[in-house]
C-alpha cells in the first residue's frame, strides 16, 4: 500500500524525495517492490532512523496504534511535519487527546479503504489525488525461474492450470474441512486439469497435514518449499488462480492482478480497509459469522465452488 501512495505524491510533487521506513520483516518486499519502479529513493531501516534523525521534511504516519518503540524512533527521526492517518483507540493510554506528537491529523471515515487514505487528506485541499490499484512490477526472465517448483514432469503436463493455495495468514488461518470441500468440488473432469501447490509458511507442515487426507486423491496437491520473501512474490507471479484466506498472499495476488478467490471475516471495519482492490477475475467470500477479523470459517462455498470451476475451464482453454 504504501508503494500506492508514493505514486500518488510522486504525480502531485515529480520532484520530491521519498523514503520509506521499514521493519527487519518488510525490509526485503520493500526492496522487491522497488526494484523496477524506483519509486522510492531511501528505504530506511528503522533501526538506522538515528542517521536519518532532521533529514525529513514530512512524515506520513499510516499504522493504527501508537507504541513505545514507534514514538522513539518518531522522535529520533525528528521531522518537520507530521501527519497521522490513524485510529484514535480512545480507551489507548497513547490515544490522540494525551499524545499530540503530529501536526495534521487525516484519520479518514471506516468505510475508507487503506489505500484511498490521502484522497481525503490534506493534501487533497491543494490537489486532485488520483486513485491507485496496488501492483508490482517484476521482470518476466525472474518470474520463468520459478516455473521449475511446479515440478511438471509428465508430457503435457505444464498445460496444468497452476493453483497456489494461501489458507493461511499471519494470525488466522482457514478451516482444513472447509478448503477440501472447496476442492474436492472440482468437477471429476477438471480435476485432471489442475495441479494446486499450498504455500508454506509457519505452521504450514502440520496444516498440510491435516488438509491432504481430505482431498481427493484424484487432485494433483502437495506444498511448496519454504521461499524467502522474493522467491514467494516471484513463485506467485507464476500462479494462474490463487485461493486463500485474508492476509499478506491475498494482498500480493491483488499487486499480481491474478484471478482471486479470497476468504474473509464478517468484520466490518476489516472489510472496508482490506477487500482486495484488482481489476482480474475475482471473488471475494465472506464468512456467515459475524465477529472479529480473525474468524475465517463458516464460509458457503456454493458460489466459490462455482467460480473456481469456471475460472479452470476459462483459464485451461488458453494453454
Amino acid at each position: 500500500m504504501s508503494f500506492s501512495y508514493a505514486r500518488q505524491l510522486r504525480k502531485i510533487y515529480p520532484d520530491i524525495k521519498l523514503g520509506m521506513v521499514v521493519t527487519d520483516r518488510n525490509i526485503e518486499f520493500a526492496k522487491l517492490s522497488n526494484e523496477n519502479e524506483h519509486i522510492i529513493d531511501v528505504i530506511v531501516n528503522r533501526k538506522d532512523v538515528l542517521r536519518n534523525s532532521k533529514k525529513w521534511d514530512v512524515l506520513l504516519d499510516f499504522l493504527s496504534k501508537e507504541n513505545t518503540k514507534r514514538m522513539i524512533w518518531k522522535k529520533i527521526l525528528n521531522p518537520k511535519i507530521t501527519i497521522i492517518f490513524g485510529e484514535n483507540y480512545e480507551g489507548h493510554h497513547y490515544n490522540k487527546e494525551i499524545l499530540k506528537n503530529y501536526d495534521f491529523d487525516c484519520t479518514p471515515p471506516m468505510e475508507t479503504h487503506i489505500i484511498d487514505y490521502l484522497i481525503d487528506s490534506e493534501f487533497s485541499k491543494y490537489f486532485k489525488i488520483e486513485k491507485q490499484k496496488p501492483h508490482i512490477e517484476l521482470l518476466q526472465q525472474d518470474i520463468n525461474k520459478m516455473e521449475e517448483f511446479w515440478n511438471f514432469s509428465l508430457e503435457n503436463s505444464y498445460k496444468k492450470v497452476k493453483i497456489l493455495l494461501v489458507p493461511q495468514g499471519s494470525d488466522r488461518e482457514m478451516n482444513p474441512g472447509e478448503v477440501s470441500q472447496l476442492l474436492n468440488n472440482i468437477s471429476e473432469e477438471k480435476m485432471k486439469k489442475v495441479k494446486i501447490i499450498m504455500g508454506n509458511t509457519n505452521g504450514s507442515d502440520e496444516y498440510f497435514k491435516k488438509l491432504k487426507p481430505l482431498v481427493n486423491k484424484k487432485l494433483d496437491i502437495s506444498l511448496s518449499p519454504q521461499f524467502d520473501i522474493r522467491k514467494y512474490v516471484l513463485f506467485m507471479a507464476t500462479s494462474d488462480i490463487v485461493v486463500g484466506v485474508d492476509g499478506g498472499g491475498i494482498h500480493i495476488a491483488t499487486s499480481l492482478n491474478k484471478p482471486l478467490l479470497s476468504f474473509y471475516a464478517n468484520n466490518k471495519y476489516n472489510l472496508c480497509r482490506w477487500s482486495p482492490k484488482t481489476t482480474a477475475d475475482s471473488l471475494q467470500t465472506i464468512s456467515r459469522t459475524a465477529g472479529n477479523h480473525n474468524q475465517t470459517y463458516n464460509f458457503s462455498l456454493s458460489k466459490p465452488i462455482q467460480w473456481l470451476n469456471t475460472q479452470i475451464e476459462k483459464i485451461s482453454e488458453t494453454k
